[in-house]
């Protein structure tokens, strides 16, 4: 699975890194008009490394973006010409890792952040680099890193196929996905191929333009583990509409139901 990934990402690499360099702009999911990539803008894969150096691990450490709850701990990883920025926040024995949209980094999730965070989870969102399947992999490796017993996958948009995707392999407890496209940058992440059985939310809005409905539908596995809520927010939106509530409600018991408690 993981070559089929890498293959993916290999041949979306032109256009990913151009949204690297691009970071807190628009990104485009489907091929529709583009949604709102992110709220906030926050520092580029050019952020400033502290005086500390590369570590063992080959992470090096940059300043965190403002736009993330104070404590929070950041660092670069990956190749160096395409590097993925990754910040974990919290304490928590618990961890979510949020994936963002395309085109979206690591402020996305903001809001999300603290409110996780205050919930007693250790939340870590990161940026894409050129290679999709690797960031998220690395991303999963600070959460695991920073000694969680069980972490969840939550993604928007992009990030919801990826995280979909890829839960066979990785392992998470519980997935959430906001407006997935059942396949994007080549990644299928139809509920029919996939392997992985944990607790699952998928969550689509009726008259979204982005990533129909329909679409997003195919990464459910069933009726259990859809949501459909009215308007046309897409992704990250979605938590900001009319439908907020339920959808968190939503998502709490998601993670609740993988990570207990």
């Amino acid at each position: 699975m993981r070559r089929r990934l890498a293959l993916a990402a290999l041949a979306a690499a032109a256009a990913a890194a151009l949204t690297l360099s691009a970071c807190g702009g628009q990104g485009n999911d489907d091929g529709a008009a583009a949604p709102d990539a992110s709220p906030d803008a926050s520092p580029d894969a050019s952020t400033d490394v502290s005086a500390d150096g590369p570590t063992e691990g080959g992470r090096v450490p940059v300043e965190p973006p403002d736009c993330l709850p104070d404590g929070a701990r950041a660092h670069r990883a990956g190749p160096e010409s395409t590097p993925t920025l990754v910040a974990v926040v919290g304490e928590g024995e618990t961890g979510v890792v949020l994936a963002p949209q395309n085109g979206g980094d690591w402020c996305q999730w903001a809001g999300e952040v603290a409110r996780l965070v205050a919930a007693g989870h250790t939340v870590v969102t990161f940026t894409w680099s050129a290679d999709s399947a690797a960031s998220l992999e690395l991303a999963v490796d600070a959460v695991r890193d920073a000694g969680v017993r069980a972490f969840a996958l939550v993604g928007a948009s992009k990030g919801g196929t990826y995280s979909a995707a890829l839960a066979d392999e990785l392992e998470p407890a519980a997935v959430v996905a906001l407006s997935p496209p059942a396949e994007f940058e080549g990644v299928d992440a139809r509920a029919a191929v996939s392997g992985y059985t944990g607790p699952l939310l998928v969550v689509a809005s009726a008259d979204d333009r982005d990533t129909p409905a329909a679409s997003s539908r195919e990464v459910a596995r069933d009726d259990a583990t859809y949501l459909e809520v009215p308007g046309g927010a897409h992704g990250v939106r979605i938590l900001e509409g009319e439908s907020a509530d339920e959808v968190r409600a939503a998502m709490d018991a998601t993670l609740a139901e993988g990570l207990g408690g």
